[in-house]
């Protein structure tokens, strides 16, 4: 130690090393869960008979205001010009509306387990996308993805003691059609964005659109929300919302950090935390079908990502 370190610096040097190395694997984990209690708790919300659309609303209405609020704070402001509300406008929708409104109806008639791994489709179903608007080169191996992906949703439809009831194989094309509308999102930022979005005001943008989307139809349909009571649904409904937003800013933290491919492991989380979620909060128990199609999610998954050159924490493609 030279006279001028200050006693114990090289622990302090050990400590802050291994927490830069833990940090991105502590984040993904945090999110992960997040991420995957949420359907556990837009489940809660659902049950007692309040309306998609109006729930879809205070979700995205909380959100929205969180991040407002911080524009404000920062004094930033959100541009107007023609290409950016047809962005914002496009992503509200397909991103934001349209996937949140499809999801509740989802965890009204589903059990969350079942959600959670359909809605894992996303990557494949960007990845999908993107090979048709040539945005992506063919792969062998992501195609295999892709076939896993729709093996584990045939795993789930097709057997008639997959789920609880028969009848419930209808509702499953409400979470494909929420990756779906996920996947179709990803395309647009990755072909549309103007280069002077950063994440907060794309996410901002996202929510003030969709807002001015739900905000006539909930009006037309009368599918108000009162959250006066504030019974166990309505605190869940704010609790997602907040745990939502949070998930987010860490995965925008995370990207940032250790790259999107390190990232876009918290998939893995997400459908796990939300499947052990609905078995611990709902007493769900899924059948041999169920368990099988979410082996196959994972691979799927694993097979379907961009391969990543260094460890976690560098840079990576």
């Amino acid at each position: 130690m030279t006279p001028t370190e200050p006693p114990y610096a090289g622990n302090t040097a050990t400590a802050k090393s291994i927490w830069q190395v833990a940090a991105p694997w502590v984040v993904l984990l945090l999110i992960g869960c997040a991420w995957g209690l949420t359907g556990p708790l837009s489940k809660i919300a659902v049950s007692t008979g309040h309306n998609p659309l109006g729930l879809a609303l205070w979700d995205i209405a909380i959100g929205a205001a969180l991040l407002v609020l911080t524009l404000i704070i920062r004094r930033r402001k959100i541009p107007l010009s023609g290409r950016h509300l047809m962005f914002f406008a496009a992503c509200g929708f397909l991103g934001t509306a349209l996937p949140h409104v499809l999801s509740f109806n989802a965890y009204r008639y589903l059990p969350v387990g079942v959600v959670v791994i359909l809605i894992s489709l996303v990557p494949m179903l960007t990845w999908s996308l993107a090979l048709t608007c040539r945005l992506e080169r063919f792969s062998g191996r992501r195609l295999g993805g892709v076939a896993l992906g729709i093996g584990a949703v045939l795993l789930i439809t097709l057997p008639k003691t997959s789920l609880p009831a028969v009848e419930q194989a209808l509702w499953v094309l409400l979470p494909v059609i929420t990756a779906l509308s996920y996947a179709a999102e990803n395309i647009v930022i990755a072909t549309a964005k103007p280069a002077n979005c950063d994440a907060l005001i794309t996410v901002t943008g996202f929510s003030l659109a969709s807002l001015t989307m739900l905000l006539p139809t909930v009006a037309w349909f009368d599918a108000w929300v009162d959250l006066s009571a504030m019974d166990a649904p309505e605190q869940s409904l704010i609790g997602s919302a907040l745990l939502h937003l949070g998930a987010y800013s860490g995965l925008i933290w995370l990207i940032d950090k250790a790259g999107p491919v390190f990232a876009s492991q918290c998939g893995y989380i997400v459908t796990a935390s939300g499947v052990l979620g609905g078995i611990m909060i709902f007493g769900e128990w899924h059948s041999s079908w169920v368990w099988m199609a979410m082996v196959l999610m994972f691979f799927g998954l694993a097979l379907v990502q961009p391969r990543q050159n260094r460890p976690a924490g560098g840079t990576v493609r």
